[in-house]
């Protein structure tokens, strides 16, 4: 389930960011945060640097999820 985020990076003004999950500790957020950019685009932040946003169509996000389901990237995120 997302939660909306109050996020507005300068370099994508005006989009809704969600994210996937809050910490139940101390309510804080410890994610990345995803939105809508508009004409078949989905930008993606990482909430601590405003400056870390990237933009990719639904195509190529869906080749991202792909390849991690299938471990490719275990290696980087110590899995």
């Amino acid at each position: 389930m997302s939660e909306s985020l109050n996020f507005n990076p300068a370099s994508h003004p005006g989009l809704e960011w969600s994210v996937a999950m809050q910490s139940q500790l101390d309510d804080q957020v410890q994610c990345f945060a995803v939105a809508d950019a508009g004409n078949g685009r989905v930008a993606i932040a990482n909430i601590d640097n405003e400056s870390a946003v990237i933009t990719g169509t639904a195509g190529e996000l869906r080749k991202l999820k792909a390849a991690f389901a299938a471990g490719q990237y275990d290696h980087l995120i110590g899995a």
